[in-house]
């Protein structure tokens, strides 16, 4: 049972399916984010603000799928992919619905959020790279 285990690595996955998983993450990630974008919440919920807490963490996952997937050294590409397509979709895509543009400004802290989290993770394996050196 052990010697089964041990084959089951990301190597052992073909590349084809690694890019298919790739693909559909993505897309789960783009249709959250849409749905995000039109989430009204009820006005008797308990927690105020509910609205924008869903968007931070939507464009955060978003943001984060979007840099491991390209790439960390293009982070900041990733960072600026997902504004624009926060934006496009705030301001052409669901402009007919009835709540204020401060939407907009909770999507873009979670990618600002993201962003420092995936530049201090990336200084990190700079810094453990450079000790396994010595």
């Amino acid at each position: 049972m052990t010697e089964h285990t041990a084959d089951l690595s990301t190597e052992a996955i073909p590349r084809s399916w690694q890019m298919i998983a790739k693909g559909v993450t993505g897309l789960l990630a783009i249709f959250v984010a849409i749905q995000a974008m039109v989430y009204t919440s009820a006005s008797d919920t308990g927690l105020a603000y509910q609205d924008h807490i869903f968007r931070l963490v939507a464009f955060c996952s978003l943001t984060l799928w979007l840099a491991f997937t390209i790439g960390l050294r293009r982070r900041g590409m990733a960072a600026m992919l997902t504004l624009a397509f926060a934006s496009f979709v705030d301001l052409l895509i669901v402009p007919v619905r009835a709540e204020s543009m401060g939407t907009l400004v909770s999507a873009n802290l979670g990618i600002v959020i993201a962003y420092c989290g995936l530049q201090l993770y990336w200084n990190q394996l700079k810094l453990r790279a450079a000790a396994a050196t010595q």
